[in-house]
């Protein structure tokens, strides 16, 4: 009897102490899963920090900022350079006044002086040298006298417009340059003078006109024709300087510049005679030289139009 009773309880002792290895074994299988869950929680914990961070990056409130302190930052640098540009236009404005101050320096002692070139060219226009002329001349900033032919204007009005746009002086040199018709007689001259001055209106309009005159071949002994022209209130232009560009063809720049300066030496106010024909083409290049020659010899330039001035 005492056995049975104590089989029951070693039996159920038994079936308590599997009851507790159960529950036991369901909690420590509880909390590794529990752990588990947890350790899941805290990587994706990690995660979620990232991708805050990564938002962060990209956040419209931040990217607005940025965008702010870069437009500041280049508003700033353009404020520097317009700083710096102002400051350079100040020096190039200072420079250039020093330089007119003493351009008109030189020009007031050149007159005080009496030192004063007069640059003309006859028988143009023409297609090719009087352009490269033109352009020498804007290069330095000097106006000339042109003496034109009348038939040579109605082959390139283009050309005489031109001369007259860029503010140069415009004489009468006959419309046909022909010495055996013009100075046939006085009758025939003033016939050719005024019908150039017909075709000059034609192409520069009929408010333009000129009084000033050169004779082909100049005035030397025509004193009957010098005193029609002085009745018709016109004046003549000879010249006391020239290149030679008429004493032949195909002269060499150096020649002509030489020429230039031979007739030039030891006078005060020079009437330089040269042709802007297309056949003198090395007028063109000569040109420079004469013109630096004048300027180093203090000379100032003008046109006829001003010369009783």
């Amino acid at each position: 009897m005492r056995n049975k009773r104590r089989i029951k309880k070693v039996k159920k002792g038994f079936i308590y102490t599997a009851i507790c290895l159960l529950i036991c074994s369901a909690i420590i299988g509880g909390l590794s899963i529990k752990n588990k869950y947890f350790g899941k929680q805290i990587v994706e914990a990690v995660n979620v920090g990232d991708t805050l961070s990564m938002m962060n990056e990209h956040n419209p409130v931040n990217l607005a900022l940025k965008d702010k302190i870069n437009l500041i930052n280049v508003e700033k640098a353009e404020l520097q350079l317009e700083a710096k540009r102002d400051e350079i236009k100040a020096e190039i404005s200072a420079n250039e006044k020093l330089e007119q101050d003493m351009e008109n320096q030189r020009i007031e002692d050149a007159k005080a002086n009496g030192k004063i070139a007069y640059l003309t060219f006859d028988d143009g226009p023409s297609l090719v040298s009087t352009p490269k002329i033109l352009d020498i001349l804007e290069e330095y900033d000097i106006k000339a006298t042109f003496f034109v032919i009348g038939y040579m204007a109605e082959k390139h009005p283009e050309i005489l417009r031109m001369v007259h746009e860029k503010g140069h002086t415009i004489g009468n040199h006959s419309y046909s340059h022909n010495y055996g018709y013009i100075y046939r007689n006085v009758t025939n001259f003033m016939d050719d003078i005024n019908k150039t001055n017909v075709v000059l209106k034609d192409i520069l309009g009929d408010e333009f006109s000129t009084n000033i005159i050169r004779f082909p071949g100049g005035s030397f002994g025509k004193d009957n024709f010098i005193k029609r022209v002085q009745k018709e209130g016109l004046h003549y232009f000879d010249w006391n300087s020239l290149n030679g560009d008429a004493e032949g063809v195909k002269f060499s720049k150096q020649r002509l510049v030489n020429r230039f300066k031979e007739t030039a030496k030891n006078k005060k106010k020079l009437i330089i005679l040269m042709h802007d024909t297309d056949a003198k083409s090395t007028t063109v290049e000569a040109l420079p030289e004469i013109i630096e020659y004048l300027l180093e010899n203090g000379y100032v330039f003008d046109v006829l139009d001003n010369y009783y001035e």
